[in-house]
């Protein structure tokens, strides 16, 4: 579903019981239920809750303005397919993605997974982290009641490493509320349980400045309740990936809170490479599910250097084969040994053991 925004056109998917609303030339977002109520700030006429900061090699981008240098558009918003809508930008080399899923899992199914992910489209290393920043309105209250499994909290705070919470509820009224209000919940992980490395729950003008780092000092009141969730940076290898998620939304999940997420499903399967070992020419198939993806693969040797890779390539549905010839990336034959075929399909990859022999 498309309508008018300020910026570009306000894409929407719902599953019935949430609903996630993006601009799609600046990709700022905003959430709640198909009705009509808020769990995010600007639903659903506008995306002005929730926006994105990369750190990139020190630089900060941000697809809101002020907050960073301004993200380049690449692929404006698409819905690929129901449930799924996406957003691609660039800062060479690091290509850049924002994903919202909704769950298929009936326990979860009033959650969005939202996905960022980043893709270093260069032979050298760069550093890259990523910070998340929601302006959550429940229902009609803009300064929602904050609990934690430890109790409701009043004041602001931050949470660090292990410190970090394993969900967080949001009230429009209280915390014994009748089903007549409204309330939302984050769970903050993601497919390979990457926690954030610093949740900060402050007021707007504490949190959504221009700063990598949050500088508010906890201890007081709320008056206008956000939160925003950093990733470290990491030294991201060579075409490879850094992907981070957390779960938004309303209701409880119906798992306790140390069990895990279930993963999404499998939208791509690596087959068996053929000849193994090979001296010539080795095949390697795969085959892509569901719906069109974003498909890249990279050969390491077993120092986990990339020896050869492949550009990102939009694959659609079927069965392909990848061929490799045993050559490296400047066109050098490679010694004999064993290396590492890893293939990235949305964001997941899968991996199989190649040999070369003489």
């Amino acid at each position: 579903m498309m309508a008018a925004s300020a910026f570009g056109e306000m894409m929407t998917i719902d599953n019935g019981l949430v609903e996630v609303a993006m601009d799609d030339s600046t990709g700022r977002f905003s959430m709640g239920k198909p009705s009509g109520t808020p769990y995010i700030a600007g639903f659903p006429s506008s995306g002005e809750g929730g926006y994105v900061t990369i750190r990139i090699d020190g630089t900060s981008y941000s697809n809101k303005p002020g907050r960073g240098t301004p993200l380049t558009l690449l692929d404006a918003g698409r819905i690929p397919e129901d449930y799924f809508m996406t957003i691609q930008w660039i800062r060479d080399p690091i290509r850049l993605w924002q994903k919202f899923y909704l769950m298929p899992e009936e326990s979860l199914d009033a959650f969005c997974d939202i996905e960022l992910l980043a893709y270093n489209d260069d032979a050298d290393s760069h550093a890259v982290g990523f910070k998340l920043y929601i302006d959550p309105t429940v229902g009609g209250n803009t300064n929602p009641i904050l609990e934690f499994a430890t109790g409701v909290e009043n004041t602001t705070c931050r949470f660090v490493g292990s410190e970090v919470p394993a969900y967080w509820t949001l009230y429009e009224h209280s915390v014994t509320q009748d089903t007549s209000y409204a309330l939302t919940q984050g769970v903050p992980f993601g497919t390979d349980m990457l926690y954030p490395d610093d949740i900060a729950f402050a007021n707007v003008d504490e949190l959504d400045r221009d700063e990598w780092w949050f500088s508010f000092f906890p201890g007081s009141a709320f008056t206008d309740l956000a939160m925003a969730c950093r990733w470290d940076n990491i030294i991201l290898s060579p075409y490879s990936w850094y992907i981070v998620q957390i779960y938004y939304g309303g209701g409880y999940p119906s798992f306790g809170v140390g069990e895990r997420r279930s993963r999404r499903p499998q939208l791509a399967s690596l087959g068996n490479p053929y000849p193994n070992p090979f001296n010539a020419k080795v095949s390697v198939p795969f085959d892509i599910f569901e719906h069109p993806q974003l498909v890249s693969w990279n050969i390491y040797d077993l120092t986990g250097r990339v020896v050869k890779h492949s550009s990102p390539k939009r694959f659609e549905t079927g069965e392909y084969r990848a061929v490799w010839d045993g050559k490296g990336d400047r066109g050098n034959d490679l010694p004999s040994g064993i290396y590492l075929f890893a293939l990235w399909a949305d964001g997941i990859r899968q991996t199989k053991t190649i040999v070369i022999v003489e």
